[in-house]
C-alpha cells in the first residue's frame, strides 16, 4: 500500500478518512487497502497527532482544517468518513461547506449528547483529567493490546466479543515517543468535545448530503443507542448496525465498512437522484 507523506493513496473520486481520538491516518489501513484501487483516499493525521507538531484543535477547527485540506488537494467533493471524536468535525464540515462534501459515513461517531458519559466529563477536568489520560493511554496503547494477544485462551463463547472490545497497538497509530503530546491532545480534545457538542447536535438537522451512520453492536465507547439517536437526527440518514463489531469498525469489519463507503461514494448527488 503506497502513500505519500500526508496519507494519500490511489486515484479516482476522493474519499477523506478522519481518525478518532487518539490515533493517526494509519488506523484506516485495513479499509484503505480495499478502497485505493478505485478511489483517491486521503487518510491524514489530524492536528495534534501529525508529525509536523501542529497543536490540537476543537471540532470546528478540525472541520476548517479538513476543508482547507480538501481545497489544497483539489479533492472535492469528497465522501467524508469519520470515526468517533471526528464525527462532530465531519458534521460541521458538511453543514458549513456542503460544496466540499458529497456524502458522509459516520462510524461510531460521538455527535449527540447521549454519546458522552461520566468518563468523558472526568477526563476533561483540569489536573485530574490529565493524570487519568496519561494512565489511560498506557492501558490503551500497551496493556490492553498485550491482553488481546491472549484472547484465544478465553472460553470460546467470549472470544469474539473480547477481541472486538480490546484495542490492538494500531489504535494509537504509528506514533512513537509522543506519549506526552498524545496526552495533551487527548485532554484538549475532550474539553473541546464537551464545549462544542451542543453545536454539533444543533447542526444535525441541517446535514443535506447522503449520510450513513455505522455502529458496532458491541461498541462500548459510543454505544449503538447513540448511533440510533444520531441517525434519527440527520435527515434521511441510513443506520447500519454491524452485529459482531465493536468501536474499532475499521479493524473488526473492514470489508463491510469499505462496501458502505463505496456505495456512498458512488451515489449520485441528491438533485440528480430526484431529477
Amino acid at each position: 500500500m503506497d502513500a505519500d507523506a500526508d496519507g494519500e493513496h490511489g486515484a479516482g473520486r476522493p474519499v477523506l478518512l478522519l481518525h478518532g481520538q487518539p490515533g493517526s491516518g494509519t488506523v484506516w489501513a485495513p479499509v484503505t487497502r480495499l478502497l485505493e484501487g478505485r478511489y483517491r483516499v486521503l487518510a491524514p493525521d489530524r492536528p495534534g497527532y501529525d508529525p509536523a507538531g501542529r497543536p490540537a484543535v476543537g471540532l470546528a477547527a478540525n472541520a476548517r482544517w479538513a476543508a482547507a485540506l480538501l481545497e489544497d488537494r483539489a479533492a472535492h467533493p469528497a465522501t467524508v468518513v469519520a470515526h468517533s471524536w471526528s464525527g462532530g468535525a465531519a458534521v460541521l464540515l458538511a453543514v458549513d461547506r456542503p460544496d466540499l462534501v458529497a456524502s458522509l459515513v459516520l462510524v461510531g461517531a460521538a455527535c449527540t449528547p447521549d454519546s458522552l458519559d461520566a468518563t468523558d466529563r472526568l477526563l476533561a477536568l483540569p489536573g485530574v483529567g490529565s493524570a487519568l489520560t496519561a494512565a489511560g493511554l498506557v492501558v490503551l496503547g500497551d496493556l490492553l493490546p498485550r491482553l488481546r494477544r491472549h484472547v484465544h485462551r478465553a472460553p470460546e463463547r467470549f472470544r469474539d466479543r473480547l477481541a472486538t472490545l480490546l484495542p490492538d497497538r494500531a489504535v494509537l497509530g504509528e506514533v512513537r515517543g509522543a506519549r506526552g503530546r498524545r496526552r495533551r491532545t487527548f485532554v484538549a480534545e475532550e474539553r473541546a468535545l464537551l464545549a462544542e457538542l451542543p453545536d454539533v447536535a444543533a447542526a444535525l438537522g441541517r446535514v443535506a448530503v447522503p449520510t450513513a451512520v455505522v455502529t458496532g453492536a458491541w461498541d462500548v465507547v459510543v454505544r449503538p443507542a447513540s448511533a440510533r439517536t444520531l441517525a434519527a437526527a440527520v435527515p434521511g440518514a441510513e443506520l447500519i448496525e454491524l452485529p459482531r463489531a465493536g468501536h474499532f469498525v475499521a479493524r473488526d469489519a473492514p470489508d463491510v465498512l469499505a462496501g458502505v463507503v463505496a456505495r456512498y461514494r458512488d451515489r449520485l448527488p441528491p438533485r440528480a437522484d430526484t431529477a
